[in-house]
């Protein structure tokens, strides 16, 4: 096979071409059996409702808190090219005053590398991001990963501090960040690092952790290839960390690999399933995860010999290992998965889907591990971004950026109504 010679910006540039103008042939996959787990869930459960993002708001995030809250996270534009990180909590079904984390910073606005803020208790919070740097003599390319700590439920924050390596070292695109809570006062942090682009070409998945105080340990390499921008997942297991991520070869495979972190070491990456997905360009679409301590659920979409599909698997030890996976979409699927687990072996999976060159936003409600009910639409519309779902005290809140008639973003919210709703 010929080698490609394509520059960084140019494997950004051809990964984005692969969004909604793409539809690949598809099949349904599999049908499950019956089940008595939990009620249904149907389009009946799902309602949009007012959000306090503004008309123009991009990169919307959700996060769940212990006692039933929801984080909603966002960026709003300015016309110079900066933008305010904005948030609000809504609690009891009623959002919180916004409060701007950090203002006129210039902020990624990859679509596909959303800032967001996760709670280690109450009191202690911390937002995270992509941001280019302000020095002018860096790459075009650059990009690095900050956060911020408030240590008062989010009423002040801290000012910005440098994640993902200090600000002498040179390095190539970075972010697609994720975290997940450790204690009151510890946060993991895993990102892709491409500090060693211009060498290697190769693209890492690195991870720290950080404390409220902004304190921070020394970065960890865990992958030293991995594919170039997909968003990663990490979520905390009854038995430590499990990240998420769509790894890379030199044959160009793309498929999802795992890492766990048990008593404070990171395990080799490992493939959880192989679909032997080749191609050239990253595909922008990561895996989810979410997790009640010892159940776990991943999501993924991947397409070998242009098959599109997204996929479902269940652990039940953490994730060390996983079931065979489920086919959950019907065709046409476009991926950026979302999926939340739900008591009594239930879970519902979120994903975008194409027709006729419109993206659907579908849902499903999986009980007992199999595929019983059929998707149910959730919207649908020409420029829909990246969901992200979070489980609120009332049902599953999901959050959505969509470009309206005039091409104009605004941040998109819905419940969907679910019965006995857990706490995470």
């Amino acid at each position: 096979m010929k080698k490609m010679e394509m520059t960084r910006r140019q494997l950004l540039q051809a990964s984005s071409a692969l969004g909604f103008s793409v539809a690949f042939p598809s099949i349904l996959g599999l049908v499950g059996c019956n089940s008595r787990s939990g009620s249904r869930i149907t389009t009946e459960s799902w309602r949009e409702i007012a959000a306090p993002p503004p008309r123009g708001s991009i990169t919307p995030r959700a996060t769940a808190m212990a006692d039933g809250s929801v984080i909603l996270s966002w960026l709003e534009p300015n016309e110079d090219g900066t933008a305010a990180l904005q948030f609000s909590l809504r609690r009891d079904g009623a959002w919180s005053q916004t409060v701007t984390i950090a203002g006129r910073l210039l902020f990624s606005r990859d679509r596909a590398s959303a800032p967001g803020v996760i709670a280690l208790s109450s009191r202690n919070l911390i937002a995270y991001w992509s941001q280019k740097p302000a020095n002018k003599e860096r790459s075009a390319n650059a990009i690095e990963l900050f956060m911020a700590v408030s240590t008062d439920g989010g009423g002040h924050w801290s000012s910005p501090a440098l994640v993902n390596r200090s600000a002498a070292q040179p390095g190539e695109d970075n972010g697609y960040a994720s975290a997940a809570a450790l204690n009151d006062t510890d946060a993991a942090f895993i990102w892709l690092d491409g500090r060693n682009w211009e060498k290697d070409k190769r693209v890492q998945l690195m991870s720290r952790t950080v404390r409220a105080d902004g304190a921070m340990s020394g970065v960890s390499l865990l992958d030293p290839d991995t594919c170039t921008c997909c968003s990663t997942a990490l979520v905390r297991t009854g038995s430590g960390l499990l990240g998420a991520y769509r790894g890379h070869t030199p044959e160009n495979i793309r498929d999802i690999s795992l890492i766990q972190n048990r008593a404070g070491a990171w395990s080799q990456p490992r493939v959880v399933h192989p679909d032997f997905w080749h191609i050239e360009a990253c595909p922008v679409n990561g895996p989810h995860l979410d997790t009640d301590g010892s159940r776990t659920a991943l999501i993924w979409f991947s397409a070998p010999q242009d098959q599109p599909a997204v996929k479902l698997a269940f652990s039940e030890d953490g994730g060390s290992t996983f079931a065979p996976p489920l086919r959950i979409d019907t065709e046409n699927a476009l991926g950026r998965a979302q999926v939340m687990l739900l008591p009594n072996r239930s879970a519902v999976a979120f994903w975008l889907e194409n027709k006729s060159g419109t993206a659907r936003l579908l849902a499903r409600h999986i009980r007992n591990n199999a595929l019983r009910e059929e998707p149910f639409e959730l919207s649908q519309g020409g420029n829909i971004g990246y969901p992200h779902a979070a489980r609120a005290a009332d049902g599953i809140l999901l959050t959505w950026p969509e470009k309206d008639t005039e091409s104009v973003s605004r941040v998109r919210v819905g419940l969907l109504s679910v019965a006995q709703t857990r706490k995470k």
